[in-house]
């Protein structure tokens, strides 16, 4: 194409053609260049970003599009128990998977909050003084190995449920803040408003809509915990039956770190005050208390735009059930007698109908993956959920094989025999 007057003319215009070949390469480059978006800043979504930077063999832009932001909701004010052995049937391979993989990104992250401790089953006053509760007793019960000292002498009966091999304790909140500061994902602070789908095919997304504008996407994951639901008003006959259960969680110092000397996870059996209690000592001297009772079961017209929990940051503590929580707290922990709390928080976990995790792509479009629904395991599946979703992004086989358990189609209406729609959903209540 060049034009040999002389010798400085040809290098002048072999310069120009290199200066215009390597804009447009940029160009195209840029255009080929895989865009994933995904919507929700929580475990979920910010694992998926994590496993695609460490996976992906060439790169990719990420893009994760949250309306409150990092670790806003579960993600960030959830308990952070952590169990392997107690999965079954097909949540067993969730739970071994997700529990090693956590105990290794402890090391390469790392978390600060992690750590492995024992936990205990308790019995309080009902287990002990029947109902309604008779006089509580001066004599201190035998108490077996596994009771913790500071545990009350005379009115509580602990039993180990799990060696400090099979159980952990993370802060959920630096994990998902890890998760995602590892990813090098793009993060955008905006509502997601639903799709824009191709102008010749209404099964492919192009963007996903938002206050901010449309992003462009190649691909996209819906993380977005129990604001996952809106998918039913974004895609046309699509059904995600999920639940939020809407609870209080408190947080208490341990002021004189005696727990923290000899730190156990307690499941507790109910009490007068119609908890519950699951107590979490943090490394941090913090101990985290919830299964305080007073769930709600939230559906999707309140998570709808207008609606009084369309945005996490609305979400607040029961202050009855927090009263509630210090009475049974103070029962089972005299050092916590008269103590305030440090914090009192409140969260969603999304729960389908049939107690099991959505992970997958949906057959509804041809671009949409769906990670939600973990409900109480949601924090520990994490991990797996996200090293899963980005293998299925990037065309490769995961890790856990058999997903078929977890479909987001499996709600969907399924023609009979007969020709008749047979639903799949069975009603099975909150699913602590």
């Amino acid at each position: 194409l060049c034009v040999r007057n002389n010798n400085g003319a040809h290098q002048n215009m072999e310069k120009r053609f290199a200066i215009i070949y390597i804009y447009i390469m940029s160009i195209a480059v840029d255009s080929l260049q895989p865009k994933i978006v995904i919507i929700g800043g929580g475990l979920q979504g910010c694992s998926t970003a994590y496993w695609l930077k460490q996976k992906a063999s060439s790169d990719i832009e990420v893009t994760i599009i949250e309306r409150t932001g990092i670790a806003a909701a579960a993600s960030g004010k959830g308990g952070g128990f952590l169990a392997r052995n107690w999965g079954r049937g097909v949540t067993e391979a969730l739970h071994e998977k997700s529990f090693d993989l956590l105990e290794d990104l402890a090391q390469t992250l790392p978390l600060k909050s992690y750590r492995k401790l024992p936990t205990l089953q308790v019995t309080g006053e009902l287990g002990l003084r029947e109902w309604p509760p008779q006089k509580k007793t001066s004599k201190p019960i035998k108490r077996s190995p596994a009771h913790p000292e500071w545990l009350d002498a005379t009115d509580t009966k602990a039993k180990l449920l799990e060696s400090h091999e099979g159980s952990a304790q993370v802060n959920p909140a630096e994990l998902c803040e890890q998760f995602f500061k590892h990813s090098e994902a793009h993060l955008i602070t905006s509502a997601a408003r639903g799709f824009e789908f191709s102008p010749n095919d209404n099964t492919l997304v192009t963007g996903v809509k938002t206050d901010q504008g449309i992003i462009p996407c190649d691909q996209v994951v819906v993380a977005a915990g129990i604001w996952s639901v809106l998918l039913e008003d974004w895609l046309p006959n699509f059904r995600l039956p999920m639940e939020g259960i809407y609870s209080t969680s408190v947080i208490f110092d341990d002021k004189d770190g005696k727990i923290n000397q000899a730190p156990s996870a307690l499941f507790c059996a109910e009490d007068s005050n119609s908890c519950h209690l699951e107590v979490y000592p943090r490394s941090d001297g913090t101990v985290y208390i919830c299964g305080i009772g007073g769930s709600e079961h939230v559906t999707k017209p309140r998570l709808r735009e207008g609606g009084d929990l369309d945005d996490a940051a609305k979400m607040k503590a029961n202050s009855n059930r927090v009263e509630a929580a210090k009475k049974s707290i103070s029962a089972l922990v005299p050092d916590f007698s008269n103590v305030q709390p440090r914090a009192t928080n409140a969260c969603m976990r999304p729960c389908a109908p049939d107690a099991l995790p959505i992970i997958g792509k949906t057959e509804s479009a041809k671009n949409i993956f769906i990670a939600t629904g973990g409900n109480c395991w949601g924090i520990l599946w994490s991990a797996i959920t996200g090293h899963i979703i980005a293998d299925l992004l990037l065309h490769k086989t995961p890790v856990v094989e058999n997903l078929e358990s977890f479909s987001p189609d499996r709600f969907m209406p399924r023609a009979s025999a007969r020709g008749r729609a047979k639903s799949q959903v069975q009603q099975v209540g909150e699913q602590w």
